[in-house]
């Protein structure tokens, strides 16, 4: 490419003149000389107008967590010798949300299924995941990232292999003959399989170029937080709640891992987060919140949400007994298995139906953890059978009378309401 056509490319970019494709290809064209791989087509095209028109609040959600996390995706990246452009990996995947699980029971912001998770050494258990924790979780990713790029040597396939799995890329490969030209996997791809691609450059047309395009970050919503260490037994969010004053919002968004609305107990103190300024309060009396959970058998009464597996009978609102420490099991079949059921009582809380109007920006996910129901109760409610949501479509949830007006409340609320307060008493 010439100087001349290089310096009218810039120029077009910067005072935001190219629209259309144009915009798109030209954007994908200038990073090249970053390293990006250029790939372009009408999906990719589609999708980023997608993003900048139909769901314009969500891709600003997306700005806002990458802002959040994204130094710390950098930080690793560089560590394990990777380039700048992965950072946008999780954005279709994902949305950059920690606490995000597929159907397939891969989870996290990445998200890594059961036995990836398992292969780079996180603890997974039905009540402590570390496949949710950003941090953690984005070494394995970087790590796994690195592997694939050692056997295929071609960012396209490893995006791709990344979320279909080096297996089925290998399937694809095979049938086409061992043609490695990713334009001609690419349409040998089943629809949802060429969805990472087109995501993934989607996320860095728009996100990269986000001041241009106008997009503002929507706040996370997450405070400043300090680790600290926890004590001898399973500690209650609602008792840190009620005794530190900390928020259970906070306290979900900082630990992400945690999966019960519990820090665990795992045979020694464990480590959490709390916002900054509660943890004065918390070590003052740290002493008297281990006699006082001591002292009184501790029933947590949270859902327990393992997303699309059903728990017990079918309900995922339980009563968890927790009196020595984690009582979660794992299995070797690529899922985390249900809560056993030697700790679910039934729940004793009468129940009615409330009504919801899907919104731009709404998620099945997003929506299953604001109506503490999981993906798998609220399709079944809904008969769903795919993930997409229609906007303006009535949806129904199965809730607790007392708290009927609660969720009501959250019809009339934006996206970044509803984050800001999901399972907040």
């Amino acid at each position: 490419m010439s100087l001349r056509i290089r310096i009218f490319i810039m120029w077009v970019m910067v005072c935001g003149l190219a629209i259309g494709q144009n915009d798109v290809q030209l954007r994908l064209k200038t990073l090249e000389v970053r390293g990006l791989p250029f790939f372009y087509n009408n999906d990719i095209e589609q999708t980023v107008g997608d993003w900048l028109k139909n769901e314009n609040e969500s891709t600003s959600i997306f700005y806002g967590r990458m802002q959040y996390y994204g130094d710390d995706i950098d930080r690793i990246a560089v560590k394990y010798g990777l380039p700048w452009f992965v950072k946008y990996i999780p954005a279709g995947n994902s949305g950059y949300e920690p606490r995000y699980r597929d159907e397939s029971g891969a989870s996290g912001m990445w998200p890594l299924s059961y036995t990836i998770g398992k292969k780079y050494n996180l603890r997974q258990t039905a009540l402590f995941d570390e496949r949710r924790d950003p941090i953690k979780s984005t070494e394995a990713a970087c790590l796994y990232l690195r592997d694939l790029y050692v056997i295929y040597g071609d960012w396209l396939k490893v995006i791709t292999a990344f979320r279909i799995g080096p297996i089925r890329l290998n399937q694809v490969i095979h049938g086409l003959g061992g043609d490695l030209d990713f334009a001609h996997i690419y349409e040998a791809l089943e629809p949802e399989e060429r969805l990472p691609v087109i995501q993934f450059y989607a996320a860095v047309t728009v996100l990269h170029h986000a001041q241009q395009y106008g997009i503002q970050p929507m706040s996370v919503g997450i405070p400043d937080a300090v680790s600290v260490t926890s004590i001898n037994a399973v500690v209650p969010f609602a008792v840190l709640n009620d005794k530190i004053g900390v928020g259970l919002s906070d306290l979900r968004n900082l630990n992400p891992e945690f999966r019960a609305d519990a820090v665990p107990f795992l045979g020694a103190p464990c480590v959490f987060k709390l916002p900054s300024k509660f943890v004065e309060i918390y070590n003052r009396n740290k002493d008297s919140l281990q006699i006082w959970i001591t002292a009184k058998p501790m029933i947590v009464q949270r859902i327990v949400k393992v997303d699309s597996i059903a728990v017990g009978d079918g309900d995922s609102s339980v009563n968890v007994a927790i009196a020595k420490g984690d009582q979660s099991i794992t299995d070797s079949v690529g899922i985390t298995p249900p809560i056993p059921k030697t700790i679910l009582q039934a729940p004793t809380d009468a129940k009615t139906w409330v009504y919801y109007k899907v919104k731009s920006g709404d998620a099945i996910y997003t929506l299953s953890d604001i109506f503490d129901c999981t993906p798998a109760q609220m399709k079944s409610w809904n008969h769903l059978h795919s993930n997409q949501l229609r906007v303006g479509a009535m949806l129904k949830f199965y809730v607790p009378v007392k708290r009927k007006s609660y969720y009501v409340r959250l019809n009339a609320m934006t996206i970044a309401q509803k984050r800001n307060i999901a399972g907040a008493d």
